[in-house]
C-alpha cells in the first residue's frame, strides 16, 4: 500500500494532491507525480545548485574534471556489505565500478596537476537492511577526488573549506531552502554557519564518547526503536567501523559538522595507507554532518607500495591477481596520493534536511524496494 505523506495542496491545479514517498516503500507510485510535485522539483534545482557550488571550488582549487570510468576487471572492495554488479564482457567478467578509488590515483600520479576530481556514479548492490537507515542507495553520485604528494590531513583542509564554500554559496537561496524544510518539517531557521578548523576527533576518543552514552538507558531504547537492533551496546568496538545507529548518534548530538579520523585497520580497504610508526591505525578520516545526517565523506592517505598493498590484499581476503593492472601502475608510477568522496545525495540531505536520502534525487533506487 502507498502511503501518500506530506500532502501540499500550494501547488497548480491540474497536478493537485501530488504526494511525496517519505517511505522509500511508496516509490513504486506513479514516477511522474513524485517528480513532478513543486517542492521536489525545488530539491532537484537545489542539487544542480550544489554541484555547481561544488564544480567552481574545486576548479579554483586547480582540480581537473574526468568522466567517470564505470566498468573494468574489478572494484574496490572497501564498502561494507555491499556487493558489486558483474557483467560479461567479451569472454571475461567485469565489474560495475562501486567507486573511483583505484582510477582517481592513477590519474592523480599522472596528470601534471596532480589533482583530479569526478562525479562519479556508484553502484552498490547494498544490504537489505540498509534500506531503513535513510542514508544508503543502490545508485548515487559520488563527488571524487585525488591529490598527488599529499597526506590525509592536507585533504581533510580541502574537505572543510569546500563544505563552507558550499554552504556559503547557498546563503543567498535561503529563502527557497527554508520552503523545503518547512515543507519537510524541520525545524532549522536558517544555515549554519561554518567555523574552520573542524572538530576533529580519532576513532578511540569517538567510541570513549559512545561508550559513555551507551550508559544511559534512554539512549539504548531510542537506537533500538529507531533501528530496530537489539544491544546497540554490544556493537561499539574499538576494532571496527562505528555501526550506523551509533553513526546517527554521534552525528545527532554535533551542531558543525566533524572528523573522524586514524580507524583501525580492519575497517577499512587496503588502499588506506598506516601510520608508519602506529601499526593497526590507518590515515584515515570521515567527516560528519550533524543533526543525525551522519557520514558525508570518507578519504585518506592512500597505500602507494605494490609489495605492502599485495599483503594488505592477502590479509583481507582479496585475490591480488585481480588487480593485476593496478598492482603493476603501482610498481612502477606509484606515488603518495590522498583523497576523499562526498555523496552528493548525502550533501543534498544535509542541506536540505531531508527525512531521507532518497528524496536527494528522481527515481532513487533504494536496498530492497523495486521502484522504476
Amino acid at each position: 500500500m502507498i502511503s501518500l505523506i506530506f500532502w501540499s495542496e500550494d501547488v497548480p491545479t491540474m497536478i493537485t494532491r501530488e504526494y511525496i514517498p517519505v517511505e522509500p516503500e511508496a516509490l513504486s507510485g506513479d514516477i511522474f507525480r513524485i517528480v513532478s510535485h513543486p517542492i521536489m522539483q525545488e530539491v532537484y534545482r537545489f542539487r544542480h545548485i550544489i554541484a555547481r557550488a561544488v564544480r567552481d571550488f574545486l576548479d579554483k582549487e586547480g582540480f581537473v574534471e574526468f568522466d567517470p570510468i564505470m566498468i573494468g576487471p574489478v572494484t574496490d572492495p572497501g564498502t561494507r556489505g555491499a556487493y558489486e554488479f558483474r557483467i560479461p564482457y567479451y569472454g571475461r567478467e567485469y565489474r560495475i565500478m562501486r567507486s573511483g578509488i583505484l582510477y582517481k590515483q592513477l590519474l592523480a600520479a599522472a596528470m601534471e596537476e596532480g589533482k583530479v576530481y569526478f562525479f562519479y556514479p556508484n553502484l552498490r548492490h547494498e544490504p537489505l537492511d540498509a534500506g531503513k537507515t535513510g542514508r544508503h542507495l543502490v545508485e548515487f553520485v559520488q563527488i571524487d577526488l585525488e591529490v598527488r604528494d599529499a597526506d590525509h590531513l592536507e585533504v581533510m583542509k580541502i574537505a572543510e573549506r569546500l563544505i563552507k564554500h558550499v554552504i556559503d554559496h547557498l546563503r543567498d537561496y535561503e529563502d527557497r531552502l527554508r520552503r523545503i524544510w518547512e515543507f519537510f518539517g524541520s525545524k532549522r531557521p536558517f544555515l549554519p554557519e561554518i567555523s574552520l578548523p573542524l572538530r576533529r576527533m580519532t576513532h578511540e576518543e569517538a567510541v570513549d564518547i559512545l561508550m559513555e552514552h551507551a550508559r544511559r538507558g534512554e539512549v539504548i531504547e531510542e537506537l533500538e526503536k529507531r533501528f530496530n537492533v537489539k544491544k546497540p551496546e554490544r556493537r561499539l568496538s574499538y576494532k571496527a567501523e562505528i555501526p550506523w545507529e551509533w553513526e546517527w548518534y554521534l552525528s545527532k548530538i554535533n551542531e558543525q559538522p566533524f572528523f573522524i579520523q586514524d580507524y583501525p585497520k580492519g575497517a577499512r580497504g587496503f588502499y588506506d595507507r598506516e601510520y608508519p610508526n602506529r601499526p593497526g591505525i590507518l590515515m584515515d578520516f570521515d567527516l560528519l554532518a550533524p543533526e543525525g545526517h551522519g557520514e558525508l565523506s570518507s578519504g585518506a592517505a592512500r597505500e602507494y607500495d605494490a609489495s605492502r598493498v599485495f599483503a594488505r590484499m592477502k590479509e583481507s581476503g582479496e585475490n591480488p591477481e585481480l588487480y593485476k593492472w593496478y598492482l603493476e601502475f603501482l610498481r612502477d608510477h606509484g606515488r603518495p596520493t590522498a583523497g576523499f568522496g562526498i555523496g552528493m545525495e548525502r550533501l543534498v540531505k544535509y542541506i536540505c534536511d531531508l527525512p531521507s536520502v532518497h528524496l536527494a534525487r528522481p527515481a532513487p533506487k533504494v536496498p530492497g524496494v523495486h521502484s522504476p
